[in-house]
């Protein structure tokens, strides 16, 4: 029979009823002792069998226990167990002080949150904190777990933190790693990569990347890379992010190496000589100083041009000169202020620096009328155009005030044709201007055998005319309707339908400019830059400003929707935009026009989800109407089944005078082969020179606690005549210390090296 081991405490002091009762002086909380047997030899009371201690949310089983009523210390021992909070921790024996609730246990295991450990000796501490000495810790559920994180003390903050000292790092029984100190959050990822491969512009490579939290809202980067051709680097990243919604964020990286090889070049394009010392420091943040007001910046410094490319190539591709700027923006109900400092760090590198630009824009709103509406924006600064190191282009700089001001009247005409006329009037001061010519200077130099030379250089040198005011005037008009018809009797599973209803929308834009001032004569800032696609003929969508010329334009178009009811929401299945442009007066724009006909390319647009696991998107520009080139790029994804998907992808280029002509067939698959493995292969073939450009395969195999992909790559471009390849080989081990990560991981040997997580804002 139960009885309550209390009742005997309660007697060592001087009571005498056999009952559970409260220790006023041990809090407002009672404690229970309840077991099987009782017994007691002097001072000392004791319970064996099924023994429960119980305070609060600390609740302590054992067989046995002792009670000395002097220290008011609970001895408990054999197949302890103490649950605080949620947490198990297992020992043999403990000390629970009824007064202070302080626990002290031996030899103990236990878990918290995905952490499971085991020490020498634990005691708790204020809360539901606790200390564990000469602890281990891993997150692997083998009885020999593959890694562990080994610490002379440890303090343990349930769902919330552990904090540790003198701590190893052992990969099965081997230590690879020592940190001083180690804070680790129980609520956000964190793991250790280390990545062991070959890369012929590398070498043999070690690359080592840990990620740990450095407070509630910032976590930090350690890397520690090993290339045999080119040498030892370091590097030091962090993120952070809070406010309510996030909206605060930033993000640091750095690193530095002794480049060993800097000339290795296993590209298509020749490199200038590079100094052996590299590195990068880029600074991205976002901050809100009111609920109105916030402050961005942007700024990289680099060593050199190719240090992106050498050893970030994953960010290289997406952005190989990246942007220095800075900026604070005031935002209103309808109106937003942005003051602008943008120059440039890196001399190798273009750029139009604004130093500083200050901008009023103003968003679409009513205007004394009802259906009169105003839209328009202002700015106005110092501007230079930084040409790189050595340019055969001068620099030039000047002041320039622009303001732009329109007035739109949207109505709806017969009960179904949409019309807004639009009206708008533009001015732009500059306190330069001129144009670029083509200058040849010569120099007589002396040669080692004493004998005269003459050299010629050629570039194109700036014609001052000094400050100009160039005004323009734009008109135009858009009208649309839209008619639709629903069939019912659509209905198949297979392909998602549960009726079908097509909407079709015929368009026209009318846009006419005309401009004070041939844009070529003016000093290009804000300018026309090379692409396929063709350019907005609406203002302020057509946001560069300098490159602004004459031109009347007719775009007429059609948009088409097949809609579907699913999950009680009406969705696209099929999307299609068609559309190409009259030129009844073509604007100038340089060398920067690819189609010089009177009719443009004919642009479709197509995007069919017809089911969650099928997609297809399709872009192109055909010369139907007029001379032109031919661009078709098409995308295809489809999940075969949970363990199956393939993505194809193709482009093609042709006829494009500011382009090489290109056929390129992208192709990826990701096959689940069970739950430990899977298998991911992705190559690009260009048809035009018959190059296997890129082929890379990986292998994925999910070790519990870590997970480790080996892959292949290879890479193929030409330089002239002559081929060049690059490839190597990567293992990269990844641990799991949350729940989470996902198979296939990212495989790029130089976007592996040290780019860290980071995200693209």
């Amino acid at each position: 029979m139960k009885k309550s081991l209390l009742a005997f405490a309660l007697i060592a002091l001087g009571f005498t009823c056999p009952v559970k009762a409260q220790f006023g002086s041990f809090g407002d909380i009672p404690i229970d002792i309840d077991a099987e047997n009782f017994g007691g030899t002097g001072d000392f009371f004791s319970a064996s069998g099924n023994v429960q201690i119980s305070y609060g949310a600390t609740t302590i089983y054992c067989d046995n226990a002792q009670y000395d009523p002097n220290t008011r210390d609970v001895l408990v021992s054999g197949n302890v167990r103490i649950y605080r909070d949620g947490n198990l921790i297992t020992s043999e024996r403990a000390v629970y002080n009824l007064e202070t609730k302080e626990v002290f246990a031996a030899d103990v295991k236990g878990e918290s949150n995905a952490f499971k450990f085991a020490g020498d000796s634990m005691i708790t501490l204020a809360g539901n904190a606790f200390t564990v000495k000469e602890g281990i810790f891993t997150t692997s559920d083998s009885a020999q777990p593959d890694w562990s994180l080994r610490s002379r003390k440890t303090r343990i903050y349930p769902k919330d933190r552990l904090v540790m000292n003198d701590v190893k790092l052992y990969i099965g029984n081997t230590p690879v790693f020592w940190f001083p100190y180690v804070w680790q959050s129980l609520n956000k990822e964190n793991f250790y990569r280390f990545t062991p491969g070959y890369s012929s512009v590398w070498g043999t490579f070690l690359l080592n990347n840990y990620t740990f939290p450095i407070s509630e809202t910032m976590s930090g980067s350690l890397h520690l890379d090993l290339r045999s051709e080119r040498g030892v680097a370091i590097g030091f990243d962090t993120e952070w992010e809070d406010g309510l919604k996030k909206q605060n964020w930033g993000r640091f990286k750095s690193y530095i190496l002794d480049d060993a090889n800097p000339g290795i070049n296993e590209t298509a394009a020749r490199r200038e000589p590079i100094d052996s010392g590299r590195y990068r420091v880029s600074l991205q943040a976002r901050q809100y100083l009111t609920e109105d007001i916030y402050a961005s910046i942007d700024i990289t410094k680099l060593s050199d041009s190719l240090v992106m490319q050498d050893f970030y190539e994953g960010e290289f591709r997406l952005n190989p000169q990246p942007d220095n700027v800075g900026s604070i923006t005031k935002l209103g109900d309808d109106y937003a202020v942005t003051g602008i400092v943008r120059g440039q760090l890196n001399d190798f590198f273009d750029a139009t620096e604004r130093l500083p630009e200050l901008a009023l824009d103003i968003t679409r709103q009513p205007f004394f009328f009802k259906k009169l509406f105003y839209q328009g924006e202002t700015s106005g600064g110092y501007y230079r155009r930084h040409f790189a190191e050595n340019p055969l282009f001068e620099d030039y700089s000047a002041t320039r005030l622009d303001t732009f001001h329109q007035w739109l009247y949207p109505d709806t005409y017969f009960g179904w044709l949409s019309v807004v006329p639009r009206m708008g009037v533009r001015g732009t001061w500059y306190s330069d201007s001129g144009y670029l010519e083509k200058t040849t200077e010569t120099e007589t130099v002396t040669l080692a055998d004493g004998s005269t030379a003459t050299l010629s250089n050629t570039y194109d040198r700036l014609v001052n005319q000094g400050s100009v005011f160039r005004p323009v005037f734009n008109a135009g008009f858009e009208a649309s309707f839209k008619a639709s018809k629903v069939f019912e009797d659509v209905q198949t599973r297979t392909w998602g339908l549960d009726g079908l209803r097509h909407v079709v929308q015929p368009y026209m834009n009318l846009s006419f400019v005309e401009a004070g001032e041939e844009g070529q004569q003016l000093l290009q800032f804000d300018r026309l830059n090379r692409s396929t696609q063709l350019p907005a003929i609406d203002f302020p969508d057509f946001n560069m400003i300098d490159s602004i010329d004459n031109w009347n334009i007719l775009r007429l178009g059609m948009r088409n929707r097949l809609q579907t009811r699913r999950d009680n929401a009406t969705i696209n299945w099929l999307e299609m935009n068609t559309f190409f442009d009259i030129n009844f007066e073509r604007p100038d724009f340089g060398p920067f026009n690819p189609d010089g006909g009177s009719f443009s390319n004919l642009v479709n647009r197509i995007r069919w989800a017809p089911l969650t696991w099928v997609n297809l998107t399709l872009d192109c520009q055909l010369p139907l109407l007029d001379e032109g080139f031919t661009e078709v790029n098409t995308r295809f994804n489809f999940f075969v089944n949970q363990n199956l998907q393939i993505n194809i992808g193709h482009r093609y280029l042709g006829g494009n005078i500011l382009f090489q002509d290109s056929s390129l067939l992208d192709f990826g698959a990701y096959l689940r082969i069970n739950d430990n493995w899977s298998f991911s292969v992705r190559e690009q073939y260009e048809f035009t020179d018959s190059t296997l450009e890129s082929q890379r395969y990986e292998l994925h195999r999910d070790l519990s606690s870590w997970i480790a992909s080996l892959g292949l790559v290879s890479r193929t471009s030409r330089r002239g005549n002559e081929e060049v390849n690059d490839y190597g080989v990567l293992l990269t081990f990844t641990l799991k210390d949350l729940p989470g990560v996902k198979i296939p991981l990212s495989f790029d040997p130089s976007g592996e090296g040290s780019s860290g997580s980071g995200k693209n804002r």
